[in-house]
């Protein structure tokens, strides 16, 4: 009897959201992207409407301009992790940041219309309240995604984390 291999990964799609789990995601998703010579996708999705909207359900009109500030910081911080991933030798990188839901962009709609076939997140990235208020990115992504999905715990030796005290102790 043959050993079974996984196939190998072509899009490998890391969500970055600035916690210390995203950052241990993208460790993870540079090396699954040097192994399978795949291209990384660094995508951080800013919550909020992608649209100004004049629905009378929610906060009405809201002027884009509002995330301006946070998309221009992130899309500072996703072109260091590129700069780190071409070092430690990934071929192709390609960073976006959206507005929009998290959970959708992560778990369905980006990856459908990228052809990602890997998806690696953090096992959370935001605290208790947050979780509560917003739900799980992570186990939404699981639930729903059209692909493979890796849920990073560990750090890049594979050595657990206490996932509290690391992304945010003051809790």
């Amino acid at each position: 009897m043959g050993v079974l291999f996984m196939s190998s990964y072509k899009n490998i799609l890391v969500g970055v959201d600035g916690s210390k789990q995203s950052e241990m995601a993208l460790e993870k998703g540079i090396i699954s992207a040097i192994q399978n010579n795949a291209k990384l996708i660094l995508l951080s999705v800013i919550n909020g409407e992608r649209y100004p909207n004049t629905s009378t359900v929610g906060y009405g009109f809201i002027d884009r301009s509002v995330y301006d500030t946070a998309v221009e910081e992130m899309k500072k911080k996703l072109n260091e992790f590129k700069q780190r991933a071409v070092d430690a030798g990934v071929k192709d990188v390609e960073t976006e940041v959206k507005i929009g839901n998290a959970k959708l962009e992560l778990g369905t709609d980006y990856p459908r219309a990228h052809d990602v076939d890997l998806i690696v997140v953090g096992a959370t990235g935001l605290n208790v309240i947050g979780r509560m208020i917003v739900g799980s990115t992570s186990s939404y992504v699981i639930r729903e995604a059209p692909c493979d999905v890796i849920v990073v715990k560990t750090d890049k030796d594979n050595r657990e984390v206490d996932l509290q005290k690391t992304t945010y102790p003051e809790i």
